[in-house]
This record gives C-alpha cells, sequence and structure tokens, in this order.
C-alpha cells in the first residue's frame, strides 16, 4: 500500500505541473459554469424584454363585424393594425414572419352574438416564435373582449354571474418550492457533476497512459520495486481524484452564479440554496465517488490501449456522446428512479439526483443505485488492472 501511495504522489504532482489539467481541473468549472448560467440568464432576460416591447404587425378582417374589438386593438399600443390585407395572403405572410398575427372573422358572427350564441374569432399566429408573445397578446385582447359580451349578457337578462360558473376550482399544490424546483432542475443538475466530472478525469488520464508511454517514462516506472497493481492503482486514484475535484468544483461555480443572480424570488433563492447546502451536496458526492471512479478506470484503461496521446485524445472524446444521452433521457418526462433504471449506469445517476433534490428519494432504489455503481467501478477497475498487465497493450507501437 505504501508503494501505491508514493505512486499516487508523484503521479498527482506531475498532474498538477500540468498546466491543461489546472485549467480542466479548477479554472473551466469554476468560471465557465458561473459565465454560461450569467450569460444565458442575462440574453434570456434580454431577449424577453425586447420580445414584449415590440410591437406586432397585425391583419384584422372582418373589422365591420365587431368594431368593438377592433377599436380595443386601435387603441392598443402593442399592435400595428396592417391595412389592405387579403385574406388568403394572412397565413403565408404570418409563416414568413410579414405579420406577426391576424383576427380574422366571419360576417356571421353578430348575428349569432345578438342571438346570445357563441361566436368565433379565429386567431393566426406561428408558435414557434418567441415567448409565444403574439398567441398570448392575441387571445388576452379577445378575451377580453368575450368577457364584455357575456357581462352585458348576464346584465340584459338579470342573471347571476355564478350562474356560468357552476364549480369554482381551488387548487391546492402539496409540492414544496424544494420538491418542484428539485424536479425541474434535478435531471439537467446531473449535466453538470457528470459531464465536468468526465472532462476532468480525461486529460490526467490520457496523460498518465498514453501521455506517459509516448514520452517513454513509463519503462521507468514499471522498472521500480513498485508492482503492476501498485502503479496503476496509483495512477487510478490520481484520475479519480481529478474527476471528483473537476465535479465539485462545478457545483461551486453554479452556486456562487445562482448567489449572483438578483432576478430570483427570495422564496426560490431559498429552496436553491437548501437544495445546493452542504447536507445535499454530501448526498450527490456519494453518487459522484463510484461514477467518478468508473470514468477513471475506463479512461486510464483506453489511455493504457492508445499508442500515443493524440490516437488516445481520438478514442475517449467521443464517450462525451455516450455520457451525454443517458443523463438526456433522465430529463424526459415519465422517467422515474424504479428497479429497472436504478441499474443502468449514469441514467440512475441522473435520476437519483433528481429525486435527492425533490426530497422523494426511495431508500430502496438508492441502495440499489449504489451497488450498482459500486459493483461497475470494482469491475471497471478490474478491467483496467487486466489491461496493465498486458504486455501487448502496455509496449503496442
Amino acid at each position: 500500500m505504501k508503494k501505491t501511495v508514493k505512486i499516487f504522489r508523484k503521479e498527482l504532482k506531475d498532474t498538477l505541473r500540468d498546466r491543461r489539467t489546472i485549467m480542466m481541473m479548477i479554472v473551466m468549472p469554476l468560471v465557465l459554469v458561473p459565465l454560461l448560467i450569467t450569460v444565458v440568464v442575462t440574453i434570456q432576460r434580454s431577449q424577453m424584454e425586447k420580445a414584449e416591447a415590440k410591437q406586432l404587425n397585425i391583419a384584422f378582417i372582418g373589422k365591420e363585424y365587431v368594431p368593438e374589438l377592433y377599436g380595443m386593438f386601435q387603441i392598443d399600443e402593442r399592435f400595428y393594425i396592417v391595412e389592405g390585407i387579403q385574406e388568403d395572403s394572412i397565413s403565408p405572410m404570418t409563416s414568413k414572419g410579414e405579420l406577426n398575427g391576424a383576427i380574422l372573422v366571419r360576417p356571421e358572427f353578430p348575428d349569432l352574438i345578438s342571438a346570445d350564441k357563441q361566436g368565433i374569432v379565429r386567431i393566426v399566429y406561428k408558435s414557434s416564435e418567441a415567448f409565444g408573445i403574439a398567441e398570448n397578446r392575441l387571445s388576452e385582447v379577445v378575451e377580453k373582449y368575450d368577457r364584455k359580451i357575456v357581462d352585458n349578457r348576464i346584465e340584459r337578462l338579470n342573471l347571476d354571474k355564478d350562474l356560468f360558473d357552476a364549480v369554482s376550482i381551488e387548487k391546492v399544490d402539496v409540492a414544496s418550492m424544494k420538491e418542484k424546483l428539485g424536479k425541474l432542475a434535478g435531471g439537467y443538475l446531473p449535466y453538470l457533476f457528470i459531464i465536468f466530472g468526465f472532462m476532468g478525469a480525461m486529460y490526467p488520464g490520457i496523460d498518465l497512459g498514453a501521455g506517459e508511454k509516448e514520452r517513454g517514462t513509463l519503462e521507468t516506472l514499471l522498472s521500480s520495486p513498485a508492482s503492476r497493481m501498485e502503479i496503476v492503482l496509483g495512477k487510478y486514484f490520481v484520475v479519480m481524484l481529478a474527476g471528483v475535484t473537476t465535479a465539485l468544483i462545478s457545483m461551486i461555480g453554479l452556486y456562487l452564479a445562482v448567489r449572483g443572480i438578483r432576478e430570483i424570488p427570495p422564496d426560490i433563492l431559498d429552496a436553491v440554496m437548501e437544495m445546493l447546502g452542504p447536507k445535499m451536496v454530501l448526498m450527490i458526492f456519494t453518487l459522484l465517488l463510484p461514477i467518478a471512479a468508473f470514468f477513471a478506470a475506463v479512461i486510464l484503461g483506453l489511455s493504457i490501449f492508445a499508442r500515443s496521446f493524440k490516437e488516445a485524445q481520438s478514442i475517449i472524446t467521443p464517450l462525451n456522446i455516450a455520457i451525454i444521452f443517458p443523463a438526456l433521457i433522465g430529463t424526459l418526462p415519465g422517467i422515474e428512479l424504479d428497479a429497472r433504471t436504478a441499474l443502468v449506469p449514469i441514467l440512475n445517476v441522473s435520476l437519483a439526483t433528481k429525486d435527492m433534490l425533490a426530497g422523494t428519494i426511495n431508500p430502496v432504489y438508492l441502495l440499489e443505485v449504489y451497488v450498482s455503481l459500486f459493483l461497475l467501478a470494482a469491475l471497471s477497475l478490474w478491467g483496467c488492472v487486466k489491461w496493465f498487465n498486458r504486455e501487448e497493450t502496455l509496449f503496442r507501437s
């Protein structure tokens, strides 16, 4: 064990001398995560303000049938009514962005309303438009007009308003703010420490395997009194430590980013701070350890297999896609942690993290996740050691 510790210290010292590794382990997650979140929030807020301030160009077909509704659009400064538009031109013009939307009213509308029946107002809009501004604004004005008609009918017929609302719905949401945020953001949070954990382990892993083979220093290490098992364990723990450190620093970056966003309401901020508190971070850390152990074993094994640093990069880098895919599945609605999903690597971490943050984790499924992850990590490490003991792999040229 002493020799393994010496190998670990030696490899860790060499790793920390590499500026590229330091950038990937510490600087990138600590700076990049807050920067990305700040930029995304700022851009989204700016785009929303721009969309809300934008005056929409609309067409109005059938204004002679609903002069009051037409007048409501005329006095609303959020709209500019483009005159002279033909009905058959509305859909293509809206699709191309020449119009933001349109209102269409048929000739029979006044007769239907006079007969206390239901008239149809057609709203044309483009659903792919940012934030659905056109649909929301057009619907808002039409709904106000509808409310006026209904109120007039009630007053004219001397009816009770409650007659038209036989059932009053009172919604009681028993989900806490923490639970709602956990379910909403919990599926995306694992992206952070899974991806950064992999990226943090990638460069040290490549350097301690293929890098040493390329530099010719691996032979010197093999000639030392340490056994191959002790050598591979020393390297393995350095790679694992790098992955865990990077993932934790990325979470610190997330914490700092959230603290820096002033627009977050206090109740939501309190719930977020509770989710990112020491207890929750410690629980997530217990999930992070075995997944980092798995990453370290896979990366180091592939790095030892590769002939050069460049070849190792070309083999390992595409694995980012393989890691993102199961994490992405965890964000889909309806995918929950159960006896089957608890056995799927990476996906189980994503789902378990989501339930942890929401405070709804099932202890049985959580235990299953731990067992499957540690078993996977142990098998990966065993495979890495076996790979390291093969001469034809170690000295490929």
